[in-house]
């Protein structure tokens, strides 16, 4: 045989044990996917005398099965509509969501049991420190397929409803090389399906009293939100003019952002439209006359966020702005109601503590008892449980 072919002959047989490993619960001795007490009890006595093949894992997860899923597999429907059957408990996991790893981690997943993940959650050191010892799969654009396939992993997270043809092909992929892997999407970034999404998750991890806890947390702030903007009428609504990372870019009714900004209560004069990031002639929006002026810093204007404490470069930012021909006869400038937030606490995950900034801006008497500032501390100590003290660490909104 070519030597050349035996590390991709390797890789097939590990997929190969692989798939016939995940098949089925371990123990369930007849195969009827019920493991009762006594098959779980003759597997774990053959394992202690070495006369079977099952391994220590193997065992471990018939009793947490036995225990917790009442010995039967568990059907989880995630963002797409499938539905996927689980036979084990999640042991080996590469996720090229950031989303769903920062939603895991709210959680209280057992971080040690995610392998690899996403370049972008990778390089993100402040935020995901525990990623510097996990491998690097790429993206969803450029998967690095074949490490995926040597880290063995038994699940495997993607997107449900963005970059679909991306996330299919390489759901695709995975299950013609390895049948036996579970592949589960979800957003983790959408207000409509996010509290749903929370629950799931929690119910494929064994955390349904945490799952309960932290979408109660995140639904009591979009609650408030939405409740205290509920009623306002169209020609009272706050006129907002959202800037993306680029001059001039703003959004339209497709973009998440301005979901999030209609939520808070405001109206987009901008909102029309098929392109999702339209470039607006500069004269428009002095015609359009904003009484709030929306910002958006983070990746395509890479300063502040949790990478590092510079309340001076967005106060640049905002200056800029301010200066710009014509602008300082907008209501939104004659008011100083200009403001900076950065994508990382409104987009992803954390989109509500970004929203309430937001509802703050906008209706500032409504909104008097809402502190997003607190709200993000809590969501950074009790549910992504890092030490991050948003006093002296961290840039997101300004002023």
């Amino acid at each position: 045989m070519n030597r050349r072919c035996l590390p991709a002959l390797v890789l097939l047989l590990l997929v190969a044990v692989q798939a016939a490993a995940a098949e089925g619960i371990p123990g369930d001795a007849d195969g009827d996917r019920v493991l009762t007490r006594a098959e779980y009890v003759a597997a774990a006595l053959a394992y202690m005398i070495g006369d079977n093949d099952l391994g220590r894992a193997d065992i471990q997860d018939a009793a947490q099965v036995y225990a917790f899923w009442d010995g039967r597999p568990r059907e989880i429907t995630d963002s797409t509509g499938k539905t996927v059957t689980l036979y084990r408990p999640l042991r080996r996991v590469v996720i090229f969501a950031g989303e769903s790893l920062e939603t895991l981690r709210s959680l209280g997943f057992d971080m040690e049991k995610v392998v690899a993940v996403d370049k972008y959650s990778h390089a993100k050191n402040t935020f995901f420190p525990e990623c510097r010892e996990m491998g690097n799969v790429g993206s969803i654009w450029s998967p690095d397929m074949e490490r995926v396939l040597i880290l063995r992993p038994d699940t495997v997270f993607l997107y449900a409803t963005i970059s679909t043809a991306a996330c299919d092909d390489i759901q695709n992929r995975l299950e013609a090389s390895s049948p036996g892997i579970r592949v589960l999407r979800f957003d983790c970034f959408k207000p409509a399906t996010y509290p749903d999404e929370i629950r799931t998750i929690a119910s494929i991890i064994g955390k349904e009293e945490r799952g309960e806890e932290f979408a109660a947390f995140y639904e009591s702030t979009m609650d408030r939100i939405r409740d205290g903007a509920a009623g306002i009428p169209d020609d009272e609504r706050t006129r907002v003019y959202f800037e993306y990372w680029f001059d001039y870019t703003t959004v339209a009714a497709s973009a998440g952002y301005n979901e999030k900004t209609e939520i808070a209560g405001g109206t987009n004069p901008f909102a029309t439209g098929t392109a999702e990031y339209p470039v607006v002639d500069p004269e428009a929006i002095l015609v359009a006359n904003p009484e709030v002026v929306i910002k958006l810093a983070g990746q395509g204007l890479a300063v502040g966020g949790y990478a590092g404490h510079d309340i001076a470069a967005l106060d640049a930012i905002r200056s800029d702005m301010l200066g710009r021909p014509g602008w300082s006869g907008i209501s939104a400038v004659k008011d100083g109601r200009v403001y900076v937030i950065h994508s990382d606490i409104l987009g992803g995950a954390q989109h509500f503590i970004g929203t309430a900034y937001l509802a703050k801006w906008f209706y500032p008497d409504r909104f008097a008892d809402l502190d997003p500032h607190a709200i993000h501390q809590r969501y950074l100590t009790d549910f992504q449980g890092i030490d991050f003290d948003l006093a002296s660490e961290g840039t997101f909104v300004y002023p």
